[in-house]
């Protein structure tokens, strides 16, 4: 089972990097063949579903598929879904999420991230966050 393991930032959170590609374009099984563009992503385990930024959209060519409510602490409001597949690298070896549902968000414009890793990618695998500032992730 891979296992990333690192420090935190108190008030900013455990971040690591993901790798993002339309939905539906990474092959099923061995390496894919072109780079994947890599975004910061803060492991969110308040967020239900793993959202993605205007401008990781943007970047990466992914298309709205259609709209959703998205339900935050201080508003409801639609917003664009995106078919993603995402890539988590664990050093030499990387995990390939296919053809995920990814909500759009407005990060704040001092955030260091433009990804919230929700939940439905955290619980498939095992994450711990300690008090003394490190955490660890695996699948």
């Amino acid at each position: 089972m891979p296992c990333l393991s690192a420090r935190f930032e108190v008030g900013v959170g455990p971040l690591i990097n993901i790798g993002v590609y339309p939905g539906g374009t990474l092959p099923q099984t061995g390496t894919p063949t072109t780079q994947a563009s890599l975004f910061p992503a803060l492991v969110d385990t308040g967020a239900s579903s793993t959202c993605v930024s205007l401008s990781v959209a943007q970047s990466v060519g992914l298309r709205a598929i259609g709209k959703r409510p998205l339900i935050s602490a201080t508003q409801t409001a639609p917003v664009n879904i995106y078919l993603v597949d995402f890539i988590i690298p664990f050093g030499n070896v990387a995990y390939i999420i296919s053809s995920s549902q990814a909500l759009e968000f407005v990060p704040d414009g001092r955030c260091p991230f433009q990804i919230l890793m929700g939940r439905d990618i955290i619980c498939r695998g095992a994450f711990t966050l300690s008090f003394d500032g490190h955490f660890t992730f695996s699948i």
